[in-house]
């Protein structure tokens, strides 16, 4: 599952087999969490960070999401690849000792950052959304308490119209989809209409579209309401 010089496809490639309940082997469990163990930073001022290829950064540009939405910044990009790669380390391997390491370390950077505190200046709302699927799967004792002041904060963003202002509306639809508390439920209630329009005119097929197909039926599964 470890893609060669690319943090963010290999994640891409986890966050699809969790997402799809294709379980991977145990060999390769062991191989993605080694290589996402071999991108933190130990020293400096990202210590704790799992840091991005040059080949992720492209031409100076971010990468896309896994719902396919494209960040704009390399601090975006380092952001959430550092959430995501924290996520996929629980998934993976979250009771060894190494990944409980690793991740007092990401914790430390994380919760310093302006994102965890709910900031929408720019694309720290994606990184934001980022932290927010971490946290849903993080062992944390105060994550009820932290998720559901992200939550609160998105609730204040609504467009009127089923979206949020700032917010990456699919990526932040998988997020809700994936956290358990009741606020989350309301919010995903509050885009049904806009899921219901996205759904019927979309048709293409690429994996990207069908993703978004797939969250959005998971959100409206959610609700109740197919």
């Amino acid at each position: 599952m470890g893609v060669p010089n690319s943090l963010a496809a290999t994640l891409d490639a986890i966050n699809e087999a969790y997402f799809y309940d294709h379980s991977p082997s145990k060999i390769q469990v062991k191989e993605a969490a080694e290589w996402i163990a071999s991108r933190q930073a130990k020293t400096g001022r990202y210590t704790g960070c799992f840091m991005p290829t040059d080949g992720d950064y492209g031409e100076g540009v971010g990468v896309l999401l896994f719902t396919g939405e494209k960040l704009q910044t390399r601090l975006a990009t380092r952001n959430i690849l550092t959430a995501e790669a924290a996520r996929a380390l629980v998934l993976l391997d979250g009771s060894s000792a190494e990944a409980q390491d690793m991740l007092v370390r990401t914790n430390r950077w994380l919760f310093e950052q302006c994102f965890s505190r709910s900031c929408t200046i720019g694309e720290c709302a994606h990184s934001t959304v980022g932290l927010m699927r971490y946290l849903a799967v993080a062992r944390l004792d105060d994550v009820e308490r932290r998720l559901a002041a992200h939550v609160a904060v998105l609730s204040e963003h609504r467009d009127g119209k089923g979206r949020w202002v700032r917010f990456p509306f699919y990526y932040t639809l998988l997020a809700l989809t994936e956290i358990a508390l009741p606020s989350a439920v309301d919010e995903l209630r509050y885009a049904v209409p806009a899921c219901r329009r996205v759904l019927e005119r979309s048709s293409q097929d690429d994996r990207f579209s069908q993703r978004r197909r797939d969250i959005l039926r998971r959100a409206l599964a959610k609700c109740q309401l197919i």
